[in-house]
């Protein structure tokens, strides 16, 4: 048992003169000397998929803009190419413009140079708000789980239906822009109602997790895959010709036919039919008539005898 010093107390065993000093876990955990690192964590966005995203600043200078060159790329119409950077040094950390358009702002005042602390609000283009946080190790695992849960899907742990659709909007308008294919494959599992109703939807569950693990290793890590709904699934081939798009799907197809899956000593093998959709130069003029190309060349595979790719070259309608 615990002696307490003579003092006055709350009923939580706290002395008075004490009990303003805690306001939070972080700090608990800074008094105990908890490690704490700097992040960007964002707080306003135009795409709500990348609300709660996390930039760790884990070197001297780190640079924030459009440009696949900076540091942390971040799409936002009003953001020039390098746009702001953060520079740690042995006194603490400052925010530096780097000669932006429409300029750089922290908590609501315009700014070239500034010194930061934690809780600091910067305003980059028109949309994008970011926080400037000294967070601990707790704090960092729930903000990644917090971000985990608005983008991922509970199941398969690949990106949900929302965060799909708000990226494909802000790649469809960047291809769109600069002239540069944008592919998209939609892939649906063959068969699987029959799969649920023979061996459960347990089963079920482990083949959607399955096939998506296994697709996931089989593309590129800049390639985007998502659970659309169902056992139907999205992927996003940023510039990527239909050529290799097709490519892609084969490659696919054959990476989840060569796929053993184990349930309850049963050996299951799984086939998927997939549709491919290319945007080139002005082929569509929304996302959505992207997606709903490649679902129509997914159920004409579908009704051509599934496990199979279809898609046609350079165009958006059916041949």
């Amino acid at each position: 048992m615990l002696g307490l010093e003579a003092g006055s107390y709350n009923r939580r065993g706290m002395s008075e003169e004490d009990k303003t000093s805690v306001h939070s876990i972080a700090d608990l955990l800074a008094a105990a000397g908890g490690r704490q690192s700097a992040y960007l964590i964002v707080i306003s966005a135009r795409s709500a998929a990348v609300m709660g995203r996390m930039f760790k600043i884990d070197r001297p200078e780190v640079t924030l803009g459009r440009s696949v060159e900076a540091t942390f790329q971040v799409e936002d119409d009003g953001i020039s190419r390098k746009h702001v950077k953060v520079v740690q040094d042995p006194v603490g950390y400052s925010l530096v413009d780097l000669g932006s358009t429409n300029g750089t702002y922290l908590n609501g005042s315009r700014v070239s140079v500034s010194d930061l602390k934690d809780g600091d609000k910067i305003q980059i283009g028109t949309n994008t708000v970011l926080k400037f946080s000294l967070t601990d190790e707790l704090e960092e695992q729930f903000q990644k789980s917090i971000y985990e849960q608005a983008t991922r899907d509970g199941l398969t742990r690949v990106y949900n239906k929302k965060y799909f659709l708000d990226t494909m909007r802000k790649e469809f308008a960047y291809c769109l822009r600069h002239r540069v294919p944008l592919s998209l494959l939609m892939l649906d599992v063959d068969h699987f109602k029959k799969i649920n109703d023979t061996y459960g939807h347990q089963t079920g569950d482990l083949v959607l997790a399955r096939i998506a693990q296994k697709v996931s290793d089989t593309i590129r890590t800049e390639d985007l895959l998502a659970r659309y709904g169902g056992e139907e699934f999205s992927l996003m081939l940023r510039e990527a010709t239909d050529d290799q798009a097709l490519a892609c799907g084969e490659r696919v197809r054959k990476a989840v036919e060569g796929t053993e899956l184990f349930a309850g000593g049963t050996v299951l093998r799984c086939t998927i039919s997939v549709g491919v959709a290319t945007l080139w130069d002005s082929d569509f003029s929304q996302p959505e008539e992207l997606i709903a190309c490649a679902d129509r060349y997914l159920y004409r595979a579908k009704r051509a005898g599934r496990n199979r790719v279809d898609g046609k070259k350079i165009g958006g309608a059916l041949g």
